[in-house]
Formats: C-alpha cells, sequence, structure tokens
C-alpha cells in the first residue's frame, strides 16, 4: 500500500511556509505523495449540505485561508524531488478543460511526472454560482471535462464534441510526461460515480469510509470493468482519511477507522489491505504543522500492510 498526506492547503494552517515544511518532512519520511483541496471561494451564507460531516455543516468560512490547489502544487514541485503531487480533489467544472488541460499538463511536466488528478464533482452550489458553472448538470460536463483532458494530452489534432465542449481544430504542447497522461482519480459513492470511475478513470478516489465501504465499491468497479472487458490490473483504489494516532487505545464507540493506539490503527491498515485499498491518503488531526509532522511520524510507528 501506498501512503500520501492530505496538506492543510485551507483552513489556519494555509501558510505556504507551513505546507513546505510538511511536504518536505513528509518526503523525508518516507511518505509516497501529497495531496491538496480545492475551493476558490466561501458564501457569506452557505446553504448547501457538505456531504461529509453528518451534520452537514462546512468547517470553513469567508474569513478562512484558501490556497489555491493548482498554484500551491506548482510551488511544491519545485520545493520536493519526489512524491506524488495530487488533488483530494480539483473540482473540474469549476474551471474550463481547455485551461485544466493546459495547467495540469505544465505540473506534470515541471514536476518529472509526479501529478495525480484527483477529480470530483463538486457539491457547493452557492461556489458554483459564484463561477457561473453548470451545477445541475455537473456530472455530465465532468464526464466531458475528462474526455477533453485525455484528448488534449494523448492526440495531436483532438476532436470531442459533446453537449458541454467541443474542442477541435487545436491542440497544445507539451504534452504531460507521465503516459499515458497523468493518472485520473475520481471518487462518489453513488451508481454514476461508480461508473464514472470505472469507465473513464484509471483509479477511485472515496473520502472516509470503512474498510467494508471499500470492499464493496472495489467489488462493483471490478464488475462494472469486467463488463466492459477491462480488469482492475493498473487500477488504483485509493481513499481520504482522517488520522489520529495516540498513546493509549480509543474505547469510545464512537472510533472511527485510524483513529487510536497504535495497535488499533494497525489493525484497521489490515482491514483496509484485505477490502483492496492502494493508496491510502491520510488526514492527521493537527491544529500546527509541528502536530501534523508528530501525526506522521506516529503513524511510521504503526505496523503498516
Amino acid at each position: 500500500m501506498k501512503y500520501g498526506v492530505i496538506l492543510p492547503n485551507v483552513g489556519p494552517m494555509a501558510h505556504i511556509d507551513s505546507l513546505v515544511q510538511i511536504a518536505r518532512r513528509a518526503e523525508a519520511l518516507g511518505y509516497d505523495g501529497v495531496f491538496l483541496s480545492d475551493h476558490i471561494a466561501i458564501p457569506t451564507e452557505l446553504r448547501s449540505a457538505y456531504p461529509y460531516r453528518s451534520d452537514g455543516r462546512f468547517p470553513l468560512t469567508v474569513a478562512d485561508r484558501i490556497l489555491e490547489p493548482v498554484t500551491t502544487l506548482a510551488y511544491l514541485a519545485a520545493m520536493t524531488t519526489r512524491l506524488h503531487l495530487g488533488f483530494s480533489v480539483l473540482v473540474l467544472p469549476y474551471r474550463h478543460p481547455a485551461l485544466n488541460a493546459k495547467m495540469l499538463g505544465t505540473l506534470d511536466v515541471i514536476s518529472n511526472g509526479r501529478l495525480i488528478v484527483g477529480a470530483g464533482v463538486g457539491w457547493m452550489a452557492e461556489e458554483f454560482a459564484s463561477l457561473d458553472a453548470n451545477f445541475d448538470a455537473r456530472g455530465a460536463v465532468t464526464d466531458e471535462h475528462i474526455a477533453v483532458l485525455k484528448a488534449f494530452w494523448t492526440q495531436t489534432a483532438p476532436d470531442v464534441r459533446g453537449s458541454h465542449y467541443r474542442v477541435a481544430g487545436m491542440g497544445m504542447a507539451p504534452t504531460p510526461v507521465s503516459e499515458p497522461h497523468p493518472p485520473i482519480w475520481t471518487g462518489g459513492i453513488s451508481p454514476p460515480a461508480l461508473r464514472r470511475a470505472a469507465g473513464l478513470a484509471d483509479g477511485w478516489h472515496g473520502v472516509r469510509q470503512s474498510p467494508e465501504d471499500v470492499s464493496r465499491v472495489t467489488g462493483r468497479i471490478g464488475e462494472l470493468r469486467a463488463s466492459r472487458g477491462v480488469s482492475m490490473e493498473g487500477f488504483t483504489i485509493s481513499l481520504r482519511a482522517g488520522l489520529d494516532v495516540t498513546d493509549d487505545a480509543f474505547t469510545g464507540s464512537s472510533r472511527t477507522p485510524l483513529r487510536g493506539s497504535p495497535e488499533q490503527v494497525a489493525g484497521d491498515l489490515a482491514e483496509y489491505a484485505r477490502a483492496g485499498l492502494d493508496y491510502l491518503v491520510v488526514e492527521p488531526r493537527a491544529a500546527t504543522a509541528e502536530q501534523l509532522i508528530d501525526q506522521l511520524e506516529r503513524f511510521l510507528a504503526v505496523d503498516r500492510p
């Protein structure tokens, strides 16, 4: 299993010096990659429900810092040498696919093929509205967006004619270093999301799913790919999950995977491995860069697959 780290490019720790400090330490400790989140503007009045908390409340406000992820990853590319540079996730409909193809292709070139394009459809209707992006059709827009990215990255004269994007008579160079293109991971557990991952992506990227959830997703994606005559070989099952390694065992009924003593966390990792997880991206519970690095160091002492 590979291991990545969520860097806090949103919230109070979103300072470039802190991100560089964490990324360099993660690289020195042997982690495989660093990943950033994507938001552009936060509404003063948010009505959209945040899908990753049971109460639907989004943890950021307009006063919180956000470092744009593509720009920030370009800076981190120059500050590191080996780490994968990824998104968890980039909301594709926020930007035009031709622009994304150029920016992300350039990022892959300047990082010598280290880019992983975690791609999502988004959830915040207000943010879509501020960008004149189509919230209601975001699933179909994302599918066409992926087609445009692949076309620009792999074809001399791409020709994509969809309902939302039409690209013809143009090309761009240089093409990415990654062959045939930077890996694209898509997430979600709805039937359309799983079809997107199985049919258009190179991997699936979940958020805070249990080992049982990961096992079900892996099985379903395997079925969908088999129905297309495609195996799971080369397809990455990845997950973003909170991390809190404690000195003592966590005894409460509310314990979530990867929270507790080293022995408890090791047991969770073994279950994730049995579920088919290939790449775990941890999001340490921390209020400072030093606390986050301490969690990364504690995680190294855990028995990992």
